[in-house]
């Protein structure tokens, strides 16, 4: 007899396939995220890891297959549709608008009006100290550490930006965050940030984050659970307290050969 359970993967991939024509680009992947889980997408390039997270989020149609999010199967038109069901890919450019504040940037397409009706649309006059005090404290609840919600994003760090954009997207309530190449052009301190965050968000918040890296010195340490993509094919899933990095690369690299997911 099957065993019940409420207990939902927020997020589940089911036999997800692709193809570019003749190309095929994915292969059958399937595996499941938990809600507070950090599970790293990983492989060499080309293994199919960006068009993977481009069908989650709303970018590719998959050839076949299906995901769900909570239980609920999801058929995204548009990267829009993807937003409002909870997940946002954190992309390397990071989607900021440079000349804008923190706060600005936090509240796009969210603006906060002085007045309210129809006046209020009319002339659009922003409510920055609204934005600004809210942002602060959001971000400050979240342990996000940034400067001034009316610094100009333009003057600040490559790992403060990237602060903002998981602000961002944790303050809009969003249930699945995708993170790629999250420490790829940082330096060593502000990557000692990014995972210190990231751990503090799953640990405080209990957010969910699906990470894409090369980095596997990152990937051992954020990670619960590592999905191992190789050639399009889905060729491991290893739990970090049940591996090495050894192990991992030997996958990467086809060392080691298609195994039973755990």
């Amino acid at each position: 007899m099957l065993k019940m359970t409420t207990d939902l993967p927020l997020l589940s991939v089911r036999n997800i396939t692709k193809a570019f024509g003749a190309v095929q680009a994915l292969q059958g992947i399937s595996f499941d995220i938990a809600p507070g889980e950090v599970v790293a997408l990983v492989g060499d390039n080309g293994a199919g890891k960006s068009t993977l997270v481009k069908i989650i989020s709303g970018l590719y149609k998959a050839s076949s297959g299906e995901f769900a999010l909570r239980g609920q199967t999801c058929h995204f038109e548009t990267p829009a549709d993807a937003l409002k069901a909870g997940i946002e890919t954190v992309y390397q450019d990071l989607a900021l608008i440079d000349q804008l504040d923190v706060a600005d940037n936090v509240y796009l397409g969210r603006e906060v009006l002085r007045g309210s009706g129809f006046l209020g649309r009319l002339f659009g006059v922003l409510n920055r100290a609204t934005m600004r005090r809210e942002t602060a404290a959001a971000l400050s609840q979240l342990h996000i550490k940034i400067p001034a919600p009316t610094m100009p994003v333009r003057m600040m760090s490559g790992g403060q930006r990237l602060a903002v954009a998981i602000g961002r997207a944790v303050t809009w309530g969003r249930e699945l965050l995708i993170l790629d190449e999250p420490t790829a052009a940082l330096g060593v301190e502000e990557t000692e940030q990014v995972l210190r965050m990231i751990e503090e968000l799953r640990q405080k918040q209990r957010m969910t984050f699906m990470i894409i890296s090369h980095n596997m010195q990152d990937v051992y340490r954020v990670a619960d659970k590592i999905v191992i993509l190789r050639q399009g094919r889905h060729v491991a899933t290893l739990r970090k307290t049940e591996t090495t990095l050894e192990e991992i690369v030997a996958y990467i690299t086809g060392a080691k050969q298609k195994r039973v997911e755990r």
